[in-house]
């Protein structure tokens, strides 16, 4: 019981998009980024690659240091996001699921640091005629999820987050947790993500791009932004594939390459990552001539992203009132398996 259910929450997180949250950023525009399938259709201008900063060590040869510096650039980006105390963001989320593709909307909200930061995220799409929600909340003793998606009962499950600590040692990644879905609120948000993504990928040099927006009065307003691509570092393929390097031996719905498109301004958050996209090369069929397209896996955007100041702690609170309850505690120690803690 405690597995299939396990399961279906873990899914239940990755399988709905997102829905809004107030107002006011410097990449209001970043919807465009979400209209534009990629940089193969999106007007781009390459920049000249900057120091901005980061030293690479003169013992690598050129095409090592720049792989150097993209790695280098996801590990800050971590950091930076792990360091901020107060974040509110709208979402939007496209994933395939077993040949369906599942669209929404939502918001995502990050307060505090370390082991006592709090995370809010809630998720809307439409199945058929009637609307479906998630809602995560990491709170400081206890995470919260409820899934309301037709035609299912609602359904709310929770798990004892210092019971969780103390159970679990180490801090080593697994596969799923490089994918915005299942515990991903529950470990500690965007920067354990990010965090998960740099230590299971290893990223080329990055791509200075910029995106042509319209600002007020019709006026061009380019974006600056860097473009990142990792592929999986050779002993987590070898861990997800059972010993094999090839990625056609990946679980169906893991990919093979991500990439992520980082802030390339000063302005509000250096590094903030507005889009991570998640892609799976089907393997070459005998019959076919050339490798088939790649296919989009799932994309998460983040746009109107803000330091949100000092957020209502009722924001990470949750009443379950007169609702059933399903403790999933013991399921989540058992699998993780004492390999990552909540940070």
């Amino acid at each position: 019981m405690a597995d299939r259910e396990l399961a279906q929450a873990q899914w239940a997180a990755g399988a709905v998009r997102l829905s809004g949250y107030p107002k006011v950023c410097s990449a209001r525009h970043l919807v465009i980024l979400w209209q534009n399938q990629h940089d193969r259709q999106m007007k781009r201008s390459f920049a000249r690659l900057t120091a901005v900063g980061l030293l690479v060590a003169t013992l690598y040869s050129p095409a090592r240091g720049q792989e150097s510096r993209g790695q280098q650039f996801v590990a800050d980006a971590a950091r930076r996001l792990d360091s901020e105390t107060s974040i509110a963001a709208e979402l939007r989320y496209r994933a395939q699921a077993f040949g369906h593709q599942v669209l929404g909307t939502g918001s995502y909200l990050q307060s505090g640091a370390g082991m006592a930061r709090q995370l809010r995220l809630e998720l809307r799409m439409q199945v058929g005629d009637k609307p479906a929600t998630l809602q995560e909340i990491r709170g400081p003793e206890d995470y919260w999820m409820r899934r309301d998606v037709p035609p299912s009962e609602p359904t709310l499950r929770r798990v004892d987050l210092l019971q969780l600590r103390r159970a679990l040692r180490g801090d080593q990644p697994t596969g799923e947790e490089v994918l915005p879905r299942g515990a991903w609120i529950m470990l500690g948000g965007l920067p354990r993500l990010l965090a998960t993504l740099e230590q299971s990928f290893d990223f080329a040099a990055p791509r200075a791009e910029e995106v042509q927006l319209s600002g007020a009065g019709g006026q061009p307003n380019p974006l600056p932004i860097w473009v990142v691509e990792g592929h999986w570092k050779p002993a987590r393929l070898a861990a997800l594939t059972g010993g094999s390097q090839s990625t056609n031996n990946l679980p169906e719905q893991m990919p093979d390459r991500v990439e992520i498109v980082l802030d390339r301004s000063d302005k509000i958050l250096p590094l903030f990552p507005y889009r991570i996209s998640y892609w799976r090369t089907p393997p070459k069929k005998k019959s076919e001539r050339t490798a088939p397209p790649a296919l989009e896996l799932l994309t998460l955007e983040m746009f109107n992203v803000r330091r949100a100041g000092a957020i209502d702690a009722r924001e990470f609170e949750y009443n379950p009132g007169d609702q059933e309850v399903l403790d999933l505690t013991t399921a989540y120690i058992q699998h993780l398996g004492g390999g990552k803690k909540p940070r």
